[in-house]
């Protein structure tokens, strides 16, 4: 969020780094110039009015004319100090309206679907004010400050990072459904797993190399396999050997049955990924309840990984399996796949 110091002179004192990619200048270029030089509403009513408010300011959804034409934003403007001789103005760019709602949904599920959305974009506003104004008192040479500052950037960020994961879990993803290898998927995500975990646990893999290519999304797919490979991960870090199989095989049991008042439908999902970890297993009193939002053992995690794993794997028409094998103290996650049309009638036939 670019947030700028503007002093009585109506000059900008001071700035954050976003500045720089908002207004395509650099903070020195941007600082001593008088507001108006800076900002240029579409509306004049605004241009003429706006600076000139002795109470603090909020605008929402009006558009500012940048180099590269007009974009949609909301900004607010404060007094700071009782003088009011100096104000902050902060700006948020707007999502697009589509990012919030389907175009061609009900108006319920619209909401259903645009609420998480919303409800991330208004809280983000605030947020990024917090943000921006401990990155001004971090300039201090106080160090006490400066760790009280850098705590608030912290957690604003790890707010953040939750309000993104609530509002992908809200978006309504678009499927594009192709023929892909699913060794090749999961190859791509162990080695995105590998890169944001240093210490990365013994991986074992057992893959059927006769398998045919899937029916699916692969952005999906490889998000539903990383968010399982990291509650594994997470699982059994804190072990002296921790350890964790890939496998995968065709199975002739898979298969998803939904119906409804005039058809029921059966999709075959013969492709079988399994997940295994030595971890200590899901406590028994949130196993009903685990692909549920907000549900976790973490104490720094967030409930919604597996969640989106849910969302994922219904939009492909798929299954997803927890067990436990008390016996072998292992944690099993099965994903189970179709494939494509033309491939099953080989396998029919």
């Amino acid at each position: 969020m670019p947030i700028l110091l503007i002093d009585e002179t109506r000059r900008v004192c001071a700035t954050n780094i976003a500045c720089e990619d908002f207004f395509s200048r650099s903070q020195n270029k941007i600082k001593n110039q008088k507001i108006e030089d800076i900002i240029h509403f579409k509306d004049d009513k605004i241009n003429a009015s706006i600076f000139d408010q002795v109470n603090d300011v909020s605008a929402q959804n009006v558009e500012i004319i940048l180099p590269n034409g007009p974009i949609a934003v909301d900004i607010w403007i404060n007094a700071v100090g009782d003088k009011a001789n100096s104000w902050v103005l902060m700006i948020m760019k707007r999502p697009r309206q589509r990012d919030y709602i389907g175009e061609h949904s009900e108006a319920g599920e619209q909401m259903a679907i645009g609420a998480p959305a919303i409800l991330s974009h208004e809280i983000k506003n605030p947020l990024a004010g917090i943000k921006g104004a401990a990155q001004f008192l971090a300039k201090t040479n106080d160090p006490t400050a400066k760790a009280m500052t850098n705590l608030i950037v912290a957690e604003v960020d790890r707010i953040a990072r939750l309000l993104d994961q609530m509002q992908n879990l809200g978006n309504q993803n678009i499927i594009n459904f192709k023929e892909e290898n699913i060794h090749k998927i999961l190859d791509q995500a162990v080695q995105n797993i590998r890169v944001a975990n240093p210490q990365f646990p013994e991986i074992t893999c057992y893959y059927d190399p006769s398998l045919p290519d899937i029916l699916v999304d692969y952005d999906a797919v490889l998000q539903i396999l990383i968010n399982i490979l990291q509650n594994a991960i997470d699982a059994c870090s804190h072990l002296e050997y921790p350890k964790i199989i890939i496998s995968t095989r065709f199975v002739l049991s898979g298969a998803l049955r939904r119906s409804n008042p005039e058809t029921q439908q059966t999709i075959k999902l013969p492709i079988e990924v399994t997940i295994k970890d030595n971890g200590p297993g899901i406590p028994k009193h949130i196993q009903n309840e685990l692909f549920a939002p907000f549900v976790t053992t973490k104490r720094e995690g967030q409930g919604l990984g597996l969640a989106i794993v849910r969302k994922f794997v219904r939009q492909l028409n798929s299954r997803i399996l927890h067990e436990r094998d008390e016996e072998q103290h292992i944690t099993i996650f099965k994903l189970l796949l179709p494939i494509a049309p033309n491939i099953e009638k080989k396998y029919d036939a």
